[in-house]
C-alpha cells in the first residue's frame, strides 16, 4: 500500500476521490431538492461539449467544461427561476444539439478513441496534478459556498417563493446553487466521466435522503456516504479489475437500497 501510495497518479485519485466525495453529494441535495434532474442531464451534455473542444483546441478540458457548462446554467437559472424545467422542450434540444456537434468534433478532429472514452466514462488515474487542484478547489467552494450561506440554501430549498417574502435573496442564492452544479457536474466529468456523474452526486444524496431526518443530518450523511462509495468502488476496481466510476456505482447502488430497506424497517417498526 505505501508503494502504491508514492506513485503520483494514485495519490491524485484518492485525493479527487475524498474531495468529491465529501463535498460534491451537496450538489446531488440541491439537484433532488430543487429537481434539476433535466438541467443537469442538460449541463452534462454541455459539459461533455466543452470537453470535446478542449480536445481539440488542446487546451485544459476541465476548464473548457467549467467554461460551457456555466454558460448552460445561466440560461437554465433563468429559464427555471419561476418554475420547472422539462427535458421534453428546450433542454431536450439543447442536450441532443451538444452531444450531436460533440461526435461531429470527434469525427473531424480525428479525436483518439481512448480520449473520448475517458471524457464518456472517465479515467481517473489519468488526473494532472492541475486537474487535482481544481478537484479540491471546486470542493472547497462548494463547501465554503454551504457555510457561508447555510440558512439562506436551507430556505431556498425547502420553499424559493417563501425565501424571497421572508427578505433572503432567493435569486441569488438559487444562482449560487445553479453555479456549484455547473462547476461541479464539469469537475466530475474528469473523475467519473460525463456518464456516470451520479456516481458522486446523486447516489450519496439518494441514500443521505433515505435515513437522514433534517438537512444539516443530509449535509452529514451525504459526505459519509459520498467518501465511503468512492473509496469502497475505488478498492473495488483494484481487486476486480474494473473501471472506477462503475465500481462507485455498483457500491452507490448498493448503499441506496440498503438504506431503503432500514427506511422501510423504521416505518414498519413505528407502525
Amino acid at each position: 500500500m505505501g508503494e502504491l501510495l508514492a506513485m503520483p497518479f494514485f495519490s491524485r485519485a484518492l485525493i479527487a476521490l475524498c474531495a468529491t466525495g465529501i463535498a460534491f453529494p451537496i450538489l446531488g441535495i440541491f439537484i433532488l431538492n430543487l429537481e434539476l434532474i433535466p438541467a443537469r442531464f442538460a449541463v452534462m451534455h454541455a459539459a461533455l461539449l466543452g470537453g470535446a473542444i478542449a480536445l481539440i483546441l488542446g487546451v485544459n478540458v476541465s476548464a473548457a467544461a467549467m467554461l460551457t457548462s456555466v454558460l448552460v446554467g445561466i440560461a437554465i437559472a433563468v429559464i427555471s427561476w419561476r418554475g420547472k424545467v422539462s427535458a421534453g422542450g428546450s433542454l431536450g434540444l439543447l442536450m441532443t444539439v451538444c452531444m450531436g456537434v460533440a461526435f461531429i468534433i470527434f469525427y473531424k478532429g480525428n479525436v483518439h478513441a481512448i480520449e473520448a472514452f475517458n471524457l464518456f466514462w472517465g479515467n481517473i488515474l489519468t488526473l494532472t496534478d492541475t486537474d487535482t487542484k481544481v478537484t479540491v478547489f471546486t470542493a472547497a467552494a462548494i463547501l465554503l459556498f454551504l457555510c457561508t450561506a447555510y440558512k439562506e440554501i436551507h430556505i431556498v430549498l425547502y420553499d424559493r417563493e417563501l425565501a424571497w417574502s421572508v427578505g433572503v435573496p432567493a435569486k441569488l442564492v438559487y444562482g449560487g446553487i445553479m453555479l456549484s452544479v455547473c462547476l461541479g457536474i464539469a469537475v466530475a466529468m474528469r473523475v467519473t466521466g460525463a456518464l456516470l456523474v451520479d456516481a458522486v452526486t446523486i447516489l450519496p444524496a439518494l441514500a443521505a435522503r433515505r435515513i437522514g431526518k433534517s438537512f444539516k443530518a443530509l449535509i452529514i450523511l451525504g459526505a459519509l456516504f459520498g467518501a465511503g462509495m468512492n473509496l469502497s468502488g475505488f478498492a473495488v476496481s483494484f481487486v476486480f479489475d474494473i473501471p472506477v466510476s462503475s465500481a462507485i456505482i455498483i457500491i452507490g447502488a448498493a448503499a441506496v437500497f440498503i438504506t431503503h430497506l432500514l427506511q422501510r424497517g423504521t416505518q414498519n417498526g413505528k407502525a
